[in-house]
């Protein structure tokens, strides 16, 4: 689905409001307050919505409306293992080498992390941010790339919550795999993708 360029900021604007915040209980997104947010109509918030289910971000509940999917514990793994799941199947794929510019912004990323506090959750949902738009682009295929899209979304706001528990652990956690992810074969995407799966989840 094409949005315009409003929609799409609100949908990122949305999104990372979803990641970046430790809700508790049932959080309910109205759309006539979204629409007055972002000075849109309804419509174009109805469908940013509609994507951030199909992310599993939010979810419809009756008589209630449309609410952030709350985390629980036990969905963890399953949202990880699609995840996973979802690399190796791009794996399966013939991969473009990245460009001079993609592959200097993966290296760019670790030094990003490096300077990553854990206090500062808005700037972990950027670098995370940035990396997906550099893996995302890889992929050819549009179905699997939105497919893979979404599972990303679920195993970063995992990785927030993570960061909410714990976030000296977390911002390590996520140092580390920096430096991993940029140690991949010189512009190869697929030692790129196999390098996204954090052994530690294993």
């Amino acid at each position: 689905m094409t949005r315009a360029p409003k929609a799409e900021t609100a949908l990122d604007a949305i999104r990372k409001t979803i990641c970046v915040s430790s809700f508790d209980g049932e959080h309910v997104l109205h759309e006539t307050d979204l629409a007055n947010e972002f000075g849109m109509s309804r419509t174009p918030i109805r469908q940013i919505l509609q994507r951030l289910a199909y992310e599993r971000l939010v979810l419809t509940r009756s008589g209630v409306g449309t609410v952030v999917t709350p985390l629980v514990e036990e969905h963890r793994s399953r949202d990880l293992c699609s995840y996973r799941g979802l690399i190796e199947a791009i794996l399966l794929h013939d991969l473009p080498a990245l460009s001079v510019s993609q592959h200097s912004d993966v290296l760019a990323l670790e030094s990003f992390a490096n300077a990553l506090q854990p206090d500062d959750p808005e700037l972990q949902y950027e670098l995370l941010t940035r990396l997906h738009a550099i893996v995302v682009q890889l992929v050819d295929d549009p179905v699997l790339a939105d497919a893979f899209s979404a599972s990303f979304w679920r195993a970063l706001r995992w990785h927030m919550r993570d960061l909410a528990s714990d976030p000296q652990r977390a911002t390590d956690a996520l140092r580390a795999r920096m430096a991993r992810l940029v140690a991949y074969e010189d512009r190869q995407a697929s030692d790129l993708f196999a390098r996204l799966v954090d052994p530690a989840a294993d």
